[in-house]
This record gives C-alpha cells, structure tokens and sequence, in this order.
C-alpha cells in the first residue's frame, strides 16, 4: 500500500534542521551577539515553536538566573524601531531594527538604559500613561551591537525573571534565534519521546478493535526506541506525539521543533516550526490535539492535518498525514524527532490492517460515562443479549440500532452526530438518557443560536471545528442568581462569541452587577458585558458557566513608603480586580509604575531633580468602576 523509498532516511535526517533554510542562509555569519551574558555560558527556560497554552511560543526565553537587573545588549547595529510598556503580555519591551532588514526583541525587562529611560518617561508625560506604544523616527535612537540598551526583569506576562529574546525576518515573521548557532547556548542532547497515540477518524476505523483514542507510554532508555507491540488497526488512523527537547545546563521541557513521519521507509509527514506568523499564533489550538490538552494536561502534536488548520509549517503531508490501512497491510512506521542543533530521537512501531469484529477480547475503553470524539458519540451500556438495541430519540423521530461491538459486559454503540442531533437514547432496562444536544455550528459561517431566554452568536471564522453546542440558563437554587452555562470544554475557540440572556434571578437592583466567569466559584473572574433592564449581553472567549455578581467594594490602596523622589504603594481588588489609576502631584499628573504581580505602584518624576513634595492625590479604580482615593500632604 505504502512505496518504499529508503533513500530518503538518511538524507532526511541529516537535513532536516535544513531543509527551510530561506531566511536563515541569508543572514551573515556571527551577524549578531548573543543579548545576555555573551560568550558566557547561558541557559534556556523556553525555546522557539514551544506549545503553549493558546499559542506557539516566539522566540526564546534565556535564564537569569531567578535574577532581575543583568545588562541586556544590542544583538547587531541598528535603530530602536519601537518601545512598549505596559502591564501584560511582554511588559516592557524594546525592538531594534537592523540594516540586513532583521529585527530583534527584548521582553520583559526591568528598566531601559538612560537614554532610552528618558525618551519613554517623556513620552508618558507627553500621553499620560503609564503604558505607552511608541515608534521613534528611523534612525532617531540608533544602538551598536553590544551596546547595553536595557537590564532583564520580570515585567508583563512573565511568570519568573528571564529575558525573552526573538529575531524577526524581514517580512516580521519570527525565526529561531538557535539555528543562528549562538555557542552560548549547548544541546548535544536528543529530544525525549514520551507517548504516542493512534485516533481514530472514521467511524468505521478502529485501533486494537476499538473506536477511540488511546495512548500508547514509549520504553525510555536511548534516542533509537522499538515499541515492542504491533498494534491492530484498521481504516483511518491519525498519528500523534507526546516530546519534548532538552537543552544542556537545565532541566526544562523544551518544544521539538522538527517531527518527521516514515510509512515503509517512505517520508509521510513533516512537521517544521521553523519560522512562524504572528497572525497563526492562534492555530496552536488547531495544531495540537485540544480535547486530549483538557482531558489530561498533556499537549501532543498531531501529526496530521486537518482541514481547518491553516499553517504552513507542514511541508510534506501524503494524504494529509493520515494512515489509511486496510485487512492485511502490515506497515512499520518510523518518526523522528530532531531540535534545532540537529539532535535526533526515533520511534519506531508497526500498524497491522485486521478485520475490525464486532465481539471483542479484553477491556472496553471507557470513558466516564458517554462520550463525544469529534462528531461521533460513543454510547457504552451494560451488556444483556449479544444484540441489545439502542432506541435514539432525534430532533424529528427516532430509530434503532445494534451495537457496533461488545465484550463480555459492556456493549459500545457509535452515532454520527452529522446525520442527527440526539436529543435521548433509551435502552433495554427502559433507562433513559438524555442529552443536551441542542444545535450544530459550522465552523466556516456565521451562526446563532435563539432559545426561550438567550441567544448565542458565532461570527464567522471563530471555530476550528463543528461544535455540537450545549447550553443552559438557570437559576441557582442558592444564591437566586442567573447562571448560563456553556459546558463545552473541549471546543477552542479563534474568537470570542456572543451571548444574551433575560435576567430570570431575583435581584433587590442590578445596580453594581457584572457577568463573571464562574467555573471555579472561589475565584469568579470578571468578563463584565451590559446590562439593560432585563437584558443581560457578554462576550465570551472560552466556553464555561458564567453568572451576575456584584462588586460594591472599592480598591485598597496601602501606603508602602515616601523618600524624597519616590513614593510607593500597593494597590488591590478582590473580585472584580484593578482597572486604571491616576496619581497628581499638586494638581499635576504624575507618573505611577505598576507591578500587577507584586499589587505595586511607585512614582517617577520628570525632572529628577525635584523633590516629592506637595498634595498628592491618587485615585484607583477597578473594573466594576469602583473609586478610592488617597490624598497626602507630602512635606
């Protein structure tokens, strides 16, 4: 079924680092320096193309040590092209534009050299902010490769001290600053392969007699595995990996860039994160088996394509990836896994096409209770007779069906959702299940959903793939409080959707309530949305619970300390959290720096050379738009 071509291994092993050289061969020779500690041994907390939660990781993140304050150096010649500074994501941030039409990034940092210091403490007074976006003219801030242009810190998105460092092409697409061959940074370390897992795509398709998806753990050991068992599949088969990288001097998990898939000696697949687009950043989502994430914390590469992905990091993929066995194939797969200074593990197994039976020998896989993989709905009940029916119970009607195969106790029945939503499935006890099942959504269309109560609205392009939507507007027996639920765990989402619903709790005034994310309720998190008379609208970018809350309670402020030039405090919000503050010295705005991980406010004024004295007045306010407001008399 499958050619063989063994030509190809050995080539493609040896390339594979190589073979989208592009941008990178254009790029000279020790053009840039390393930006932390250069020619200094360093370490790394995160590297290129790394799966994070919802987006590939850019660039990447060089240890310091747990120590913020070290000098962060001009990787080449060039020009400051741009300079952020804000609470989230890279905090405060510079980016260096160079004449071979590259540029870098710095994230995270602590503070910015003087000169770079004064220019953004200007252009915040200029604006009022102490978060500012700015873009200085061409060649306004120019900066000398090794030149010390920042310190590291922990700023922004940043859950420990480190510095995040990208090189961009010139069309701003991000590269892997370890294919440029940095000695600071050693790997003669091959990647881990900890699982695989076969899934099946079809309804009819099956591995070891099942439907499902099931996990396989590989021996440990060395970079050469045989998994000692063939495993009996039949129809289509998708293949998936669970890897990580290695990199000397820590012990972090690092992502595995290039991921290789032979069928009979023949190149299959080819995973390549070599270079990547902030605008598919988002696809991650799409890349990695989501459901499996939820299910049980582990992010695995699928290892074939699916039609809603669009990334191009996939340069070969023969029948999208996807293994298709029939009754006799006997198939030995190999796949690879290479980082980016050419290290190399491999897996290697063996797929047999059988005959898929409907009376089985072992243990059912199942899961808790009924279970939904892509659109078809596993459905498990205790076995009575070889041929037990299952009456299902649709939108219009109902029918029978056997079921698709048994062991001795346990009986599995498979329903494609594609043909009809199953509102319940009654079986031979007389039991009843019913399921919550209410409408299917395209993911390619624009789509709402209108109920008694609430509506549900999905613009187009915000799935990956058909959700098969389940909602429910309740009142909580407790609290008497609206609560809408959205409990579709398993579904990503690329935007956030729409919902409104009519106030059915009872409330002495809506005055100060907000919509919340409620699934863990210790820690509600404000979503907050509008509401008009009855009418409650919010816009939702996960699926969950969700429910009304009131905020009357204003922020702390807490006095840390004065000094001549400075003043500190912490500032708090329990529920709703912090939204803006503004501080004024005599009338006059002032700077205020803000720490959300440590609740720190601390002042900077323009002219250094002023004392802090006079009325100063600060005013916090949080996202359900309550106020306090500290005045001093500063002597």
């Amino acid at each position: 079924m499958y050619p063989s071509n063994s030509m190809l291994i050995l080539c493609l092993l040896l390339l594979a680092p190589m073979l989208a050289l592009g941008q990178y061969a254009e790029v000279a020779p020790n053009y840039y320096t390393f930006p932390i500690r250069p020619n200094e041994s360093n370490s790394l907390s995160g590297n290129m193309g790394e799966l994070r939660s919802n987006h590939f990781h850019a660039g990447i993140d060089i240890k310091t040590s747990g120590r913020e304050g070290i000098p962060v150096y001009a990787a080449a010649d060039g020009y400051v092209s741009r300079i952020r500074i804000g609470t989230g994501g890279y905090g405060n941030a510079l980016y260096i534009q160079h004449p071979n039409g590259t540029s870098t990034v710095y994230a995270h940092l602590q503070k910015f050299n003087p000169l770079l210091a004064h220019y953004s403490l200007k252009a915040q007074y200029e604006n009022k902010s102490f978060s500012v976006n700015l873009f200085p003219k061409r060649n306004e801030l120019p900066v000398e490769r090794g030149q010390v242009i920042a310190y590291s810190g922990n700023s922004g998105s940043s859950s420990g001290p480190h510095l995040h460092f990208e090189i961009r092409g010139a069309s701003q697409e991000i590269l892997d600053p370890l294919r440029l061959g940095f000695s600071e940074i050693k790997d003669n370390i091959s990647p881990d392969i900890f699982r695989f897992a076969l899934k099946t795509m079809r309804i009819d398709s099956r591995v070891n007699e099942q439907f499902g998806r099931f996990e396989y753990i590989v021996p440990q050991g060395n970079s050469s595995i045989h998994y000692p068992d063939t495993l009996l599949v039949y129809g289509t088969i998708g293949l998936e990996l669970y890897t990580f990288d290695r990199l000397n001097g820590a012990p972090n998990r690092n992502g595995v860039p290039f991921i290789d898939v032979f069928v009979d000696d023949r190149l299959y697949f080819q995973q390549s994160i070599d270079s990547l687009l902030f605008s598919q950043q988002k696809n991650i989502l799409i890349h990695s088996n989501y459901q499996a994430q939820i299910e049980t914390g582990r992010r695995y590469h699928k290892l074939y394509v699916e039609e809603s992905n669009p990334l191009n990091i996939y340069p070969v993929q023969q029948q999208n990836g996807l293994l298709k066995m029939d009754v006799g194939d006997i198939v030995p797969i190999k796949i690879i896994a290479t980082d980016a200074y050419g290290n190399s593990s491999q897996l290697n197994l063996v797929l047999k096409g059988v005959t898929p039976k409907t009376k089985i020998i072992g243990d059912v896989q199942q899961q808790k209770g009924d279970y939904l993989l892509d659109n078809t709905l596993m459905v498990f009940r205790e076995k009575i007779n070889e041929n037990d029916l299952l009456t299902i119970y649709q939108q219009k009607g109902s029918r029978v069906i056997q079921p698709n195969y048994s062991n001795d106790q346990t009986h599995v029945y498979l329903i494609d959702l594609r043909s009809a939503l199953v509102k319940a499935v009654v079986d031979v006890h007389g039991e009843q299940k019913v399921f919550d099942f209410l409408d299917r959504v395209p993911p390619n269309r624009s789509h709402t959903y209108l109920s008694d109560s609430y509506g549900i609205s999905f613009e187009k392009n915000t799935l990956f793939d058909t959700v098969y939507l389940r909602s429910k507007h309740e009142v909580d027996t407790v609290s008497g409080r609206d609560i809408f639920d959205l409990p579709n765990p398993m579904y990503p989402l690329k935007k956030a959707i729409s919902v409104d619903f009519i106030r059915k709790g009872t409330y002495d005034s809506l005055g100060g309530y907000h919509v919340y994310s409620y699934d863990n309720p210790s820690y509600p998190s404000y979503v907050g949305g509008v509401i008009n008379n009855d009418k409650v609208s919010f816009s939702a970018y996960g699926m969950g619970k969700f429910t009304l809350l009131r905020d009357s309670i204003p922020p702390v402020i807490q006095l840390q300390g004065v000094q001549k030039d400075i003043i500190r405090l912490r500032i708090l919000d329990d529920l709703s959290g912090i939204d803006n503050f503004e501080a004024q010295l005599d009338g006059k705005w002032l700077l205020m720096h803000y720490e959300p991980k440590r609740n720190l406010i601390w002042s900077e004024r323009l002219n250094k050379n002023k004392a802090l004295k006079g009325e100063f007045e600060l005013k916090v306010t949080d996202k359900a738009g309550n106020e306090s407001i500290l005045q001093l008399n500063l002597d």
